[in-house]
């Protein structure tokens, strides 16, 4: 779909924004961050979030450094493109990579990102991530024990949490439990959904096994005012995006009333 169509279809959702991420905008997408800004105001939209890839778990320490350069100009980009937001990821499982490395590696990394996202007035949100499309391997902090020792690491910071209602579950994990842990830094969510769990495998949001009503009745419960994403990856067509657009706004008015 063009990005012109995609974002019509989102004004005719009803959606209040749009995320973006590096493959949609120059050099990997052909639009200009102002252009992709432009596109979306044009259809009453927001760029809710800078939806990123960076990959922090690789041995070389110059593609490290090089992953941290890309960061760093992807804050350049998201302010362009109006985004308050910018998701970090710590990178892939990699086998020859131990958990301990790659925590130091991610937390020092992140660590510097976050310090100039600060001085543009924005904020990195980490995501408990499954796999990026491109990547080989599954996330480095898929598992929650690994998710939440990142986060010690970035104590003191202004990071905060993306938190993903279904991949939990493909990490064969309790959503609720990871969400309990988390609940205080979280400042932007994917709601997503899955069939069964320890399986990468998306359904169409609602469908699914994912407590995703507990969890934004949670949410309302603490006063959460941020971003609902709607990740739909079930590769349904267009009746998945309307199915997952109706569900959320039924659930999240369904948990003001509880």
């Amino acid at each position: 779909m063009a990005l012109a169509d995609w974002m019509s279809f989102a004004a005719e959702l009803g959606l209040d924004g749009v995320e973006c991420s590096p493959v949609l905008v120059q050099p990997r997408g052909q639009a200009t961050p102002a252009e992709f800004r432009r596109l979306a105001e044009a259809n009453g939209l927001a760029v809710s979030s800078f939806t990123c890839y960076s990959d922090f778990t690789q041995p070389d320490p110059a593609a490290r450094e090089g992953e941290v350069g890309a960061m760093l100009q992807n804050l350049r980009t998201a302010r362009e493109l109006g985004a308050a937001t910018i998701r970090a990821l710590a990178g892939q499982a990699r086998p020859e990579v131990d958990e301990a490395r790659g925590v130091a590696w991610v937390v020092e990394a992140i660590r510097r990102v976050a310090e100039e996202a600060d001085r543009l007035g924005l904020r990195v949100v980490i995501e408990n991530h499954t796999k990026a499309f491109v990547w080989t391997y599954f996330d480095f902090a898929m598992r929650g024990e690994v998710f939440l020792r990142i986060l010690e690491g970035l104590r003191g910071t202004s990071v905060g949490v993306q938190f993903d209602t279904a991949n939990p579950l493909v990490a064969d994990e309790d959503a609720l439990d990871l969400f309990e842990r988390v609940r205080g830094l979280v400042a932007y969510v994917h709601v997503n959904d899955v069939r069964r769990t320890g399986a990468f495998e998306f359904v169409p949001v609602g469908t699914g096994i994912t407590p995703i009503g507990e969890v934004l009745a949670r949410l309302r419960r603490q006063g959460y005012d941020g971003w609902l994403s709607i990740e739909e990856a079930s590769r349904t067509g267009k009746a998945g995006f309307r199915q997952a657009v109706a569900f959320t706004r039924a659930a999240w008015e369904a948990a003001g009333r509880g």
